[in-house]
């Protein structure tokens, strides 16, 4: 079972802090580029939400990004 890690009311700012390779994930899912200089302030699910992403795809990728980080980590 994996573990949750994050959650959709994590502020992103405290995502990429505890988990960096995080950023690969969101990038790769056009949510957040910071390398690319985007300013995100909110929290996960506002910042999908602002990109128009449904309820049912946010909670899918959350679950993904959980399994992404569990390996990279």
């Amino acid at each position: 079972m994996t573990k949750k890690l994050i959650t959709k009311e994590m502020w992103v700012e405290e995502i990429l802090e505890k988990y960096p390779t995080a950023q690969e994930f969101l990038s790769k899912k056009h949510i957040v580029c910071v390398m690319c200089g985007e300013l995100v302030w909110g929290s996960l699910k506002e910042l999908m939400q602002d990109k128009d992403f449904s309820d049912e795809e946010i909670d899918t990728i959350i679950k993904e990004l959980n399994k992404f980080i569990q390996v990279s980590h």
